[in-house]
């Protein structure tokens, strides 16, 4: 795996882009919140805590520069590809079980065709 970056580009004067994620307490997971310009990683813990917890509180903060995500985007089919096939683990199916359903239903034999089928020799 390579690492890549987003077709954005860092301004020339030495500021990177980061990225910035809270947490707004223990039992939430990490939220992306925005990205911000600084020129070092002290500098971005500054600015994500003055922009992103100003109105919200937290309980956890995270300012990562973007050049540290390693990408893997469509343009790489191949590896974003599932090995196995595992449709059943996907919820899709579940919609769409009223309608399979009615139509078992109006296709299988009442009662009565049973019994007359029973009877004609």
């Amino acid at each position: 795996m390579s690492h890549t970056s987003h077709n954005e580009s860092a301004p020339v004067t030495g500021e990177q882009i980061y990225e910035v994620f809270v947490q707004s307490n223990h039992q939430e997971a990490h939220q992306h919140v925005g990205s911000l310009l600084a020129p070092d990683d002290t500098m971005a813990m500054l600015l994500a805590r003055e922009n992103f917890l100003r109105r919200d509180k937290a309980v956890s903060l995270w300012v990562v520069p973007r050049s540290a995500f390693i990408v893997k985007d469509s343009g790489d089919g191949a590896f974003l590809k599932r090995e196995f096939d595992r449709s059943y683990r996907e919820v899709r199916g579940y919609a769409d079980n009223a309608a399979r359903w009615k139509a078992f239903k109006a296709k299988a034999l009442t009662l009565e065709e049973v019994i007359e089928d029973v009877r004609t020799p």
